[in-house]
């Protein structure tokens, strides 16, 4: 019967025990969850300028945007109005605006360039063409500085009432 005791604490020792051995070899897997990053940032506005009163085209200072992309494939940047410059009193009294795009700067490896660099409504067409739209674009990620030139076209002289004109700039992001 002792023996027997002897035995069966012997086998439920060895069972309810680690081995001495042990395992050679053990793994814990890590995981890090990066988010969508794809963004356009704006500087402060508004944006003025002074006409100095003579004929031709008068250009605001040139705004940077911040570009932020971390899609795989890139992305395309826009930038358009919807009209030209309107009288803030005077609603049909407009003049034609142009847009002119650069990039300042861009990440190493994220293929970013200029598709359209320039382009200009003509609010003097019997269907005036209303928009004026500029375009960048990048193919692997990366962020970019944009430069956008805005343009105000006097047109003529004689129909240039005083006041202020103002025009909107839209910018939109989107993953290629």
């Amino acid at each position: 019967m002792v023996r027997l005791l002897a035995v069966m604490l012997g086998v439920l020792g060895v069972a309810g025990m680690p081995s001495a051995s042990g395992q050679s070899t053990a793994s814990l897997e890590f995981c890090a969850q990066v988010q969508n990053s794809l963004a356009i940032l704006a500087p402060n506005g508004p944006v003025n300028l002074i006409h100095d009163g003579t004929a031709g085209l008068k250009s605001f200072a040139p705004q940077t945007f911040s570009i932020l992309c971390n899609d795989a494939d890139g992305a395309t940047v826009t930038f358009s109005t919807l009209a030209g410059f309107t009288h803030n009193v005077l609603p049909l009294v407009t003049r034609d605006i142009q847009l002119n795009l650069a990039i300042s700067s861009a990440d190493a490896g994220s293929g970013w360039t200029v598709d359209t660099a320039s382009d200009q409504t003509d609010l003097s067409l019997i269907t005036p063409d209303l928009v004026a739209e500029v375009q960048a674009s990048s193919s692997a990620p990366g962020n970019a500085e944009l430069e956008l030139t805005v343009v105000f076209d006097t047109g003529s002289l004689s129909t240039l009432v005083p006041g202020t004109y103002c025009a909107t700039v839209y910018g939109t992001i989107s993953a290629n």
